[in-house]
Formats: C-alpha cells, sequence, structure tokens
C-alpha cells in the first residue's frame, strides 16, 4: 500500500497537470536536475513511486511507443480550491488551516487522505 508523502502526492499533482507524461518529465519538473547523471537517479527513483502508484491504481499506465504515459484515476483523485465544503462520508469537512488551499483529496482503502498542494509547492519551492 502506498504511504503517499508529499512526493507521492507531488507526482499525483504532476500527472494531473500533465495527462500523459512520462517519469522522466514528472523528474525535470518536480526535482530541476543539474545534469543528466542526476537525472538519471531522479528517473530511477520516481519509477519506483510510479510503479507504487500504478499498481494501487492511482495512477492509469499506457504504453505509446514503447514509453509509459500516465495519467490519475479521477475516481479516486479529486483536485480543488476548498475542498473543506466537500460531503465525506455523509459530513462537510472543514479544516482551518484548509481553508484557501488549493488541495487534493485521495480515496484509500483506510480512508480519505486530504493534503493542502499549496503547502507542498512551498515547501519545495524553499
Amino acid at each position: 500500500m502506498v504511504k503517499f508523502d508529499d512526493l507521492d502526492i507531488s507526482i499525483l499533482s504532476f500527472v494531473a497537470d500533465h495527462p500523459s507524461c512520462t517519469v522522466t518529465d514528472c523528474a525535470k519538473s518536480i526535482f530541476n536536475p543539474k545534469n543528466t547523471e542526476d537525472l538519471q537517479r531522479k528517473d530511477s527513483m520516481l519509477r519506483h513511486r510510479f510503479k507504487s502508484l500504478s499498481s494501487e491504481k492511482y495512477l492509469l499506465e499506457t504504453k505509446s511507443n514503447n514509453h509509459s504515459i500516465f495519467s490519475i484515476d479521477n475516481n479516486l483523485v479529486h483536485f480543488g480550491p476548498e475542498l473543506r465544503f466537500m460531503n465525506i462520508g455523509g459530513e462537510k469537512f472543514i479544516h482551518k488551516d484548509l481553508v484557501k488551499d488549493y488541495c487534493i483529496l485521495i480515496y484509500t482503502s483506510d480512508g480519505v487522505i486530504i493534503k493542502s498542494l499549496d503547502k507542498i509547492e512551498k515547501k519545495y519551492l524553499s
């Protein structure tokens, strides 16, 4: 089962923003590698994350010209501003720290994960 740390969330967010992307596209965007060797290391590390997210069906994988192309499963992953108004299990979700944040909501077999994408973006930019 995927643990959904900030890197997994960043991968899902990137794939949602860039449908039909590759792992290498994601590695370039998230890590901004300085050289080819660094890109290869990051790409290799992300391949394991993509495989895990694909096996759990959060990412949908298709093959095109001998490349794996990814998209998200819109039934399991949702994005939006102020998800605090979303009805989850019969109750409105409200959290004071997410009032104005752009968020991701992930349905898992154990429940629901809601994370602020604004806070994750600030973490990676600093």
